[in-house]
């Protein structure tokens, strides 16, 4: 497969010099303090398992602007460089997902577009073929739409899922056996749909989330008519013959106090079993929404385990869907500190390892969170994300600017040393 179409380009590596200096005034302008710097990263998987080095910097025409200090959150605040012009630098996917409940808002479509160089698109079974053999594209034309307006790749999600979020109700005619149809009208019904799903999406996707959470959800009809390996290796397989040209990725959950190490080998183990018969996946992607007073001391090592797996099994690691809930009320004497400091090292980790090249955060603003409209355990406070309700960027947000700062700060100084790429 072409690099092109999963990669964005970088820019110039003579715009480090603007950005350590902007390294300094985010920490300035945001009053918060970190040490330490991103490690230079290793080369990373091609889809297909092949080691490869980034794509070599071109000259750059333009520079960064450093970051202007912080205003309240009532105001209107100017913020250069944003995420994306940083990621976009050393070929990073930074994004956000869309939300249609949202989209019709001035400020949410500023947002979106300004700071995020990819975004998740949501393809649900339901709202597209709502009606068996009608197909229904106006979300995907939609997001697709605005990524050409932005500059944008998006990342389709999800395909295969539970049956009580994506499914239509045609699809199960009865809740148990054989769920009403013989596994040959299953498999028709799977294979037309994923194929006419990615074949209009086209290049517009750089990525499909192929099957969500297979270990956490029986991720019915589909389990009960092929076995667990048995639909994913038909999906990826469709989804393959469908386009080639995307990276085709299987996501999991592994809690919310870090990453479940017997569920990470689980997990790798069912990716190694699969490929070693054939199947196309490219990317393994975990999700992080993570509970800050849950969180485990030891929740870096068991990202770093997680992306070892990841090269191990030559696949592309992917952080899917990042939020962190900053804990009830006196958790920690500050907590959007805490939940800035989560999210820069979480983004530092994932940067660290050039095998992981996308991090994705699970919405935009706090003014709307799937925290707080959980059926389960719902938090009525939740604020997980960059920016507050007033679409003004909070702690959260420059901790990942910050890491992308220093990480393109490491580049350029590997860059200048003797034998440094």
């Amino acid at each position: 497969m072409k690099l092109s179409h999963h990669i964005r380009k970088p820019g110039g590596l003579s715009r480090f010099w603007v950005l350590a200096a902007a390294s300094v005034l985010i920490v300035l302008a945001a009053a918060l303090t970190h040490k330490g710097g991103a490690a230079v990263r290793t080369p990373p998987l091609q889809p297909g398992g092949q080691d490869t080095a980034r794509p070599a910097a071109t000259p750059a025409s333009q520079e960064v602007a450093p970051v202007r200090a912080a205003t309240p959150s009532h105001a209107k605040a100017q913020i250069t460089p944003t995420l994306r012009e940083v990621a976009d630098i050393f070929g990073f996917h930074i994004g956000s997902i869309m939300q249609p409940k949202m989209f019709d808002i001035p400020s949410y479509q500023e947002v979106l577009g300004r700071e995020f160089n990819v975004f998740i698109s949501f393809v649900f079974m339901k709202q597209v073929e709502a009606v068996q053999g009608h197909y229904d594209f106006s979300g995907m034309d939609r997001d697709m739409q605005f990524a050409r307006e932005h500059d944008q790749k998006l990342f389709g999600a999800a395909p295969i899922y539970r049956a009580g979020v994506v499914a239509p109700d045609w699809l199960v005619p009865q809740r148990f056996g054989n769920f009403g149809r013989p596994a040959s009208e299953f498999d028709k019904i799977l294979k037309d749909y994923i194929e006419t799903t990615l074949r209009h999406g086209g290049d517009s996707y750089f990525a499909w989330e192929v099957v969500d959470e297979p270990l956490s959800n029986k991720n019915q009809p589909w389990e009960a008519a092929f076995g667990r390996d048995g639909y994913i290796e038909k999906a990826f397989r469709y989804a393959r013959a469908a386009n080639p040209n995307v990276i085709l990725e299987l996501n999991e959950t592994f809690g919310q106090a870090g990453i479940d190490r017997a569920k990470c080998d689980e997990f790798f183990d069912m990716i190694e079993r699969l490929k070693a018969r054939g199947v196309p996946i490219d990317a393994a992607g975990t999700e992080m929404h993570i509970e800050a007073q849950q969180l485990r001391p030891t929740y870096l090592d068991e990202l770093k385990y997680f992306l070892g797996r990841a090269r191990q099994a030559r696949v592309q690691a992917y952080i899917t869907e990042m939020d962190v809930y900053q804990g009830p009320p006196g958790a920690f004497p500050d907590p959007m500190e805490r939940q800035k400091q989560i999210y820069h090292d979480v983004a530092a980790t994932c940067l660290a390892d050039s095998n992981c090249n996308t991090l994705i955060v699970f919405g935009l603003s706090d003014i709307r969170t799937w925290l707080r409209a959980k059926v389960r355990d719902p938090r009525e406070d939740a604020q997980p994300l960059l920016f507050d309700e007033m679409y003004q960027p909070k702690p959260a947000y420059y901790g990942i600017l910050q890491a992308l700062v220093e990480h393109a700060a490491a580049l350029k100084n590997a860059n200048r040393k003797p034998g440094g790429r």
